[in-house]
């Protein structure tokens, strides 16, 4: 086996654009690269072992999420131990804000922060030429004397188009049986949102915040993987695939759409993200007729006026149920998340939140606490009014209000499963409202048996949104009785709630992967699910 040059780890929960955008930077240069799943700690045994077996010059760590820091800094630990002698570099988000955190592990060598596609190739043409490393920007490493060395970013790279496209190796996941595939068409975002670690990242540099490929760029990828591989489902990584104008938006996604058309691409459907002042009524049908706009990440994030302001999120409760009334009324399957907790919460937040909740009771919801992510408004903050705890990579705080903290207490333990677990209910059930709407999407409405099975979907959506805001909704009014002073009266009603959640969970699962099932077998006796499916005439 061929010893490559570098070796790129990172989470493979979809295809992991940062590790093989790199990977790809690297074969351009004329090296040779590779990419390694790391989902979690039970892997690091398996992934250091194939490492190390392959022996490459070079592993990068894509330590993108601040919660698995440590399990990166392990596996560096386990490559180590087996014996491993290359360069450990560590890059992502967590690399450029906590370079001296990262480099306090003896196991790693270099950090290199923001985007690092050229700072990778210049460190694996010097990494035996440690005078050269001050003329590589971003890279951090530890000196003779042990201290510290941080070279300056450079400027953001404004023509997007001039980096390689990622390495495509192996067959793509299918949902329902269409083949799906992430690609990214800009990097940063225009909000401000002060607990963002993604706008962090691209602010803590000279340049645009936001930055995009070209329209013709785009449609030619897209073009390659629908005819070469045969993607029917993009996925837009981007924070935001809007612009703060919806004209521009419309202007520019309309152009990506006359390229598609232009290489014969036929029926396809795409997901994105967008902020909720971002979307004008009429834009999101057009979108989803001219470029196949099915899914719509749209971030709420609060319902609450008060915690929009405390999140800096710059957008009204007005323009969050604008935006997801423009996705149930134009036929764009819109999801979001609630930030429901964040350090100023209050009971009256928590309310607003719960009646938001009930205004769009078909549209599925997950919810959680704002995390103070190191660098960002939210964490320097915090840090100055002495409420951030930190212990390594890991940092928390305390609800200033009493009774919201209680509230918290309550949902981290009853919640834990159904709302924080990656195959929990809530989690499913955004998924299985998308692959509903996958079918309307594809399948034409006379379709034999879709319009049943589209309403037994929608109703135990209803349930299940139902059940979480009675549950929810029950934990609010018990905090505002006088048992919440009681701490056994705490423990009773999370012990109950949490029982009653899994239980309850469980049975509507079931029911769940039931009909998960239905949709599959519809999707696969489908003629027309068959033709968008097929290769377009002349390829």
């Amino acid at each position: 086996m061929e010893r490559p040059d570098a070796i790129f780890v990172g989470a493979e929960l979809e295809d992991n654009l940062s590790t093989r955008t790199l990977a790809a930077a690297v074969r351009a240069a004329g090296m040779t690269a590779a990419t390694e799943r790391f989902d979690g700690a039970a892997d690091a045994a398996r992934v250091a072992g194939r490492i190390a077996a392959r022996n490459p010059t070079l592993v990068g760590l894509s330590m993108a999420f601040q919660h698995r820091a440590a399990e990166f800094v392990g596996l560096a630990a386990a490559l180590r131990a087996l014996g491993y002698r290359g360069h450990i570099c560590a890059g992502g988000h967590v690399a450029t804000v906590m370079p001296e955190e990262v480099l306090a592990a003896e196991a790693i060598d270099t950090v290199l922060g923001h985007e690092g596609e050229e700072g990778i190739v210049l460190l694996l043409r010097a990494l035996d030429d440690r005078a050269a490393w001050p003329a590589i920007p971003a890279l951090g490493w530890r000196g003779d004397d042990g201290a510290v060395r941080l070279n300056p970013p450079a400027p953001a790279r404004r023509d997007l188009d001039a980096f390689p496209l990622p390495v495509r190796e192996g067959t793509l996941r299918r949902h329902l049986g269409l083949p799906f595939v992430p690609l990214w068409g800009s990097r940063g975002c225009y909000g401000s949102c002060r607990f963002c670690a993604i706008s962090t990242f691209h602010r803590l540099r000279p340049g645009p915040r936001l930055r995009f490929r070209s329209p013709e760029s785009i449609a030619a990828e897209m073009a390659t993987l629908y005819h070469d591989h045969g993607a029917r489902i993009f996925c837009f990584h981007d924070e935001t695939m809007f612009l703060p104008r919806p004209a521009r938006t419309r202007e520019r996604l309309d152009a990506i759409a006359a390229g598609l058309r232009a290489r014969g691409v036929g029926r396809i459907a795409v997901v994105g993200k967008a902020r909720p002042d971002g979307i004008e009524p009429g834009l999101l049908g057009h979108l989803r007729e001219s470029l196949g706009l099915m899914r719509l990440y749209v971030g709420i994030e609060n319902w609450s006026a008060a915690g929009l302001e405390h999140l800096g999120r710059g957008v009204t409760a007005a323009q969050n149920v604008g935006a997801l009334e423009a996705c149930r009324a134009e036929g764009v399957y819109g999801c979001y998340n609630l930030l429901l907790f964040e350090p100023d919460t209050t009971l009256e937040d928590l309310e607003d939140n719960l009646r938001g909740m009930e205004r769009f009771p078909d549209i599925p919801v997950n919810f959680c606490r704002a995390e103070a992510y190191a660098g960002t408004p939210l964490w320097h903050d915090l840090r100055r009014a002495g409420r951030l705890r930190t212990e390594g990579f890991a940092t928390d705080y305390t609800l200033s209000d009493p009774k919201a903290r209680l509230v918290f207490r309550i949902v981290r333990e009853a919640f834990r499963d159904r709302n924080f677990a990656a195959d929990g209910l809530a989690n499913m059930t955004m998924s299985f409202g998308y692959e509903r709407r996958l079918l309307r999407h594809f399948l034409p409405a006379e379709e034999r048996g879709l319009a049943e099975l589209v309403r037994e979907v929608d109703a135990l959506i209803l349930e299940i949104n139902g059940d979480t805001r009675d549950k929810l909704a029950r934990v609010l009014r018990f905090a505002r009785s006088p048992a919440a002073s009681d701490p056994a009266a705490v423990a009773a009603t999370t012990f109950e709630l949490a029982t009653e959640i899994n239980v309850g969970g469980a049975a509507l699962q079931e029911r769940l992967i039931d009909l998960r099932r239905e949709m599959n077998l519809l999707a696969e006796r489908s003629g027309a699910w068959r033709e968008v499916l097929a290769p377009a005439p002349g390829r």
